[in-house]
């Protein structure tokens, strides 16, 4: 007989069925622009910049601040009907520190100046160039390496914002050198294409001050017929150029920022001079012979790095093609075309110095 085990009698609890539930609903996002419990909307101003690439303590660095006002409107503003009417989230003028710490973070803070930011509409920005003085090397700084600056848009609180947060910039690294001296480097020789002896010319040359400091005397730059590509015994100087204005140092310039490719197109850097000099008549001999620019040929001027004998922007000027006479030209800032004159006579002479500005 088979035997029932009472164990198995006992009530088991009946499973549970699984019901799937259905996914949470997201709700939609709701992203409420400047405004305040009042009803009106507040500006909200960021920043940021660029500065020099390099200073050193005691002399000049500059920066290129962008202010964005990155608030709207978005309600209606009784106060604000009329055509040109400001906003009430347009910003009124405000204060800018400018801050340099040794680190990236904001611990050791040394402000070294500050300057006034215009009033900026809602949506819009504002960008502005300035000039400082840096002090001598303030406690926790190094001599060398880097130090970084922050620019502090609103720095006094005058204005209300409906976001504080983000009233500092990323900070912008600099790099320290030893001295604040100028370096004066020769970046731009327009000349005819092709040259030969005796070709009359009118060079276009651009300078630029890659140092840390501004000039404070007359630069001369001179216009050199070599042998070789340095100048040395037996180079002569075709023309000698003397700036008797002070070039800003490139320390005292910012890199970039909004829209800086575009306005170093129309306006060159600050650090740069650009001039065409009077017509002059290159040497006849050799057949071949390098011609190129020199800064300061005769060493009186104290630089940071001091460029040497060797010729900058330097071109090959001949051999000479039979029965071609010498050449004039007035002026070739765009590389024109390089005329030969109907009478076959040059044009021009040859000046022993040229002042320019």
């Amino acid at each position: 007989m088979f035997s029932i085990d009472p164990r198995s009698l006992r009530h088991r609890p009946r499973a549970r069925r699984r019901t799937a539930l259905p996914a949470p609903e997201r709700l939609e996002s709701r992203e409420v622009m400047t405004g305040n419990p009042l009803g009106f909307s507040l500006p909200d101003l960021t920043i940021s910049g660029s500065a020099g690439n390099h200073a050193a303590w005691g002399g000049q660095f500059g920066i290129i601040a962008t202010i964005v006002n990155q608030a709207t409107t978005t309600v209606t503003d009784p106060l604000a009907q009329a055509p040109g009417s400001l906003s009430t989230a347009a910003a009124p003028p405000s204060t800018v520190s400018v801050i340099i710490t040794p680190t990236k973070s904001l611990r050791h803070p040394v402000t070294v100046g500050n300057f006034q930011a215009p009033s900026i509409g809602q949506n819009n920005f504002e960008q502005i160039a300035e000039s400082f003085t840096l002090p001598s090397r303030p406690a926790g700084f190094s001599n060398h390496g880097k130090f970084y600056v922050h620019l502090d848009v609103n720095s006094t609180g005058s204005v209300l914002e409906s976001n504080y947060a983000n009233n500092v910039s990323r900070p912008i690294p600099v790099h320290l050198v030893s001295q604040a001296l100028p370096e004066i480097q020769a970046t731009g020789l327009f000349i005819p294409p092709s040259m030969q002896p005796g070709d009359t010319i009118a060079p276009t040359i651009t300078v630029v001050n890659a140092g840390t400091a501004p000039t404070t005397g007359p630069v001369q730059v001179a216009l050199v017929a070599s042998t070789t590509k340095h100048f040395t015994i037996g180079s002569s100087i075709v023309a000698l150029y003397s700036i008797t204005s002070s070039i800003p140092a490139s320390s005292q310039v910012g890199t970039g920022g909004l829209l800086a490719a575009f306005t170093q197109t129309v306006n060159p850097p600050q650090n740069s001079v650009t001039f065409t000099g009077p017509a002059v008549t290159l040497p006849v001999s050799p057949r071949k012979f390098y011609l190129g620019l020199v800064v300061d040929p005769y060493g009186q001027l104290q630089q940071l790095k001091p460029r040497g004998t060797l010729l900058q922007q330097f071109q090959v000027v001949g051999p000479p093609l039979a029965g071609l006479p010498p050449a004039g030209v007035v002026s070739t800032p765009n590389n024109y075309a390089f005329p030969i004159p109907a009478s076959g006579t040059v044009v021009g002479v040859t000046p022993s110095s040229s002042t320019i500005f």
